[in-house]
């Protein structure tokens, strides 16, 4: 995953994620944050199914409790922004989910092969997969309120998900060739904000992202928000703790086969954010 940091530290002197808890007037606004942190899953449900095109929806599969996921844990979280002025600014953010299982599958599984046949993985197959799920986002921010006390924003950005499902299953007799699936899903997103300022140190933030869409062989849905606070320590550097809950639904029907997967994830930010 860390083939993705380079191509983020550039695009960090281009844009923002988490909202500029610095008051200051245009002439010492500091332009650039970067935040880096992790972010503690505390809760993630999932669902996915992989079938022959003209099947239909197919029955979805847990991959925690189906495949022996663990989709409890600590996962690494970077956002930055280029702000123009106090009210303009280009954000961004990304964090990935990578995890594997092992597991002596206790119920059928419906799939498809290389060829986007379907085929049955049966009970008391050993099945290994790997689920890596890449969140970026990348948007423009408006604040179109500000007074001291209070900044509310609104803005436009882009959410893309790339995601790759990779899945081998051993019979005691033989194996049995399943498909893998990768793909990246691009979803236009609306973003509305607010801070308030307790103190010139101190301020509590509210952010929500959402947008639905569907287009060609694939269609998606997502929502986002998050509620926190920051504590400015020194000029340039402040701690922040964050409560997110994040909601993804996306479906690729193509020629091969028909994809469908669903995530809700709830999760703590804790992050150190630097200025200037």
């Amino acid at each position: 995953m860390y083939r993705y940091v380079s191509f983020i530290l550039l695009s960090g002197c281009f844009v923002l994620s988490a909202p500029n808890l610095v008051h200051a007037k245009d002439k010492d606004l500091q332009k650039f944050r970067i935040a880096v942190g992790g972010y503690t899953l505390a809760r993630n449900e999932s669902s996915l199914s992989l079938t022959e095109s003209n099947f239909g929806a197919g029955a979805a599969i847990d991959p925690e409790t189906t495949l022996g996921i663990n989709t409890e844990q600590t996962v690494f979280k970077l956002d930055g922004f280029f702000r123009f002025n106090r009210h303009h600014a280009l954000t961004y953010s990304w964090y990935s989910i990578s995890s594997d299982g092992n597991k002596t599958i206790e119920e059928q599984i419906d799939w498809v092969d290389e060829n986007g046949d379907p085929i049955t993985i049966p009970v008391g197959a050993q099945v290994d997969t790997v689920l890596d799920y890449d969140i970026f986002k990348v948007g423009y921010l408006w604040s179109f309120y500000s007074t001291d006390k209070v900044d509310l924003s609104a803005g436009v950005g882009l959410h893309t998900t790339r995601m790759k499902v990779g899945l081998q299953a051993e019979t005691t007799s033989s194996g049995i060739s399943a498909k893998d699936v990768a793909l990246t899903v691009p979803l236009p997103v609306l973003s509305f904000g607010i801070i308030y300022r307790v103190t010139p140190k101190f301020n509590w933030y509210l952010k929500s992202e959402v947008f639905s869409l569907k287009y060609s062989d694939w269609d998606g849905n997502y929502v986002d928000n998050t509620l926190g606070m920051e504590f400015l320590v020194s000029k340039n550097v402040a701690l922040g703790i964050g409560l997110g809950n994040n909601s993804l639904k996306i479906s690729e029907n193509n020629a091969d086969y028909k994809f469908t997967f669903e995530n809700r994830i709830t999760g703590i930010d804790l992050y150190v954010a630097t200025y200037f």
